[in-house]
């Protein structure tokens, strides 16, 4: 009775139990409900936001040509360099894959005002169409000079991570230059003085006469180095 109360337990029961059916109907629960929820944001952008877009920048530029030209610049320029640089903090190797997709989520929302002012020209909707008059009528120049400025801050950005790419470059290069340089100067520091202590990766030099100058046994006075005595 005592044994079989200490008796372990099978390894098939404890792979049953560490092994639980997966939860199919929760996995689709979530699943239908991730997709209403990108039905929902993606008939809030088509319908609601270029309306609303076009009226919050027609109350900012009231008409002026000059606020239209300003405004379009600096919401052009600003944000896309802005967010390529967020996005560009992504590419080293020490950021895990978590952490890159909240930089590019990061870097989406700055852009935000750009993909609005997008989505109202790129989009077939009477709503966009009813938001492109709007800014035709109170924000005539905004939509040019936003895409002039969206296109100096690419080119800014380009410029700099290419500047920035060949100065890394160089640094590399001129840091395998001084190594170089200096196991150079080391060599030639052994070659010319033999008496330098042995390092782990620098074996002891070789004398010109080769491997045959053995150390000779000392020899007793009035021996000859031929091994015969002086005196014979």
């Amino acid at each position: 009775m005592a044994d079989s109360e200490n008796q372990a337990p099978s390894p098939m029961t404890d792979t049953r139990k560490s092994d639980p059916k997966p939860r199919w109907g929760l996995r689709i629960g979530l699943g239908a409900a991730a997709l209403v929820l990108l039905a929902i944001v993606y008939l809030v952008v088509r319908l609601f936001l270029p309306v609303w877009w076009a009226t919050r920048i027609g109350n900012q530029m009231q008409g002026s040509i000059t606020s239209g030209i300003l405004l379009g610049l600096i919401y052009g320029f600003v944000f896309t360099f802005v967010p390529l640089l967020i996005v560009w903090q992504a590419r080293y190797k020490k950021v895990s894959w978590p952490w890159k997709a909240l930089i590019v989520l990061v870097a989406v929302l700055v852009a935000i005002p750009n993909l609005l002012t997008l989505s109202i020209y790129a989009n077939s909707s009477s709503s966009a169409a009813k938001a492109r008059t709007m800014i035709d009528t109170s924000a005539t120049w905004f939509p040019s000079w936003s895409i002039g400025g969206a296109i100096a801050g690419l080119v800014l950005f380009v410029g700099i991570a290419a500047f920035w790419q060949l100065w890394h470059s160089r640094g590399k290069k001129m840091k395998a230059m001084k190594s170089d340089i200096k196991a150079r100067g080391t060599a030639q520091a052994t070659a010319s003085n033999p008496e330098l202590p042995k390092t782990p990766d620098r074996p002891a030099p070789i004398s010109e006469a080769g491997q045959g100058d053995a150390q000779l046994p000392p020899m007793a006075p009035g021996e000859s180095p031929g091994g015969s005595n002086a005196s014979s």
